[in-house]
């Protein structure tokens, strides 16, 4: 679905946001040409649609203030420092881990490495993106 501003330039919203293909366009007022920033993160993804279907009015107002590729820039930026960081904090306390990587096996570390950020993910996804808290 797409989010476009109430404020247009020449008939063309000056702000959108398409929560399929996860695309932020924006016409720069000082040269008038339009400016295209696409998202590749499975979290922004996952919250447009949460917040399409959960709060439109939320995500209507965000684009209509002209701050939606900030509001997704700044998520994003937190939504992956905080997998990171969780994602190391569970590598540090997994024993199967930290043994895998005392004998060297580098493909169970790659393993149990990946199942640890996957449940990062799961946990910050669930505090982050779905408990996203109203401005």
């Amino acid at each position: 679905m797409i989010f476009k501003s109430k404020q247009e330039v020449s008939g063309s919203p000056l702000w959108a946001v398409d929560t399929d293909t996860q695309t932020v366009t924006h016409i720069n007022p000082k040269t008038g040409k339009t400016e295209r920033y696409v998202f590749h993160t499975d979290h922004i993804r996952y919250y447009l649609h949460h917040i399409e279907d959960m709060r439109p009015d939320l995500l209507q107002a965000i684009v209509d203030k002209g701050e939606i590729y900030k509001h997704l820039d700044e998520l994003d930026t937190k939504v992956t420092d905080a997998v990171n960081r969780q994602t190391e904090l569970l590598m540090q306390s997994s024993r199967e881990f930290q043994v895998a990587k005392e004998i060297g096996a580098v493909n169970l570390v790659g393993s149990i490495g990946n199942m640890l950020r996957m449940q990062a993910q799961r946990a910050v996804y669930d505090t982050m993106i779905y408990l996203w808290r109203d401005e």
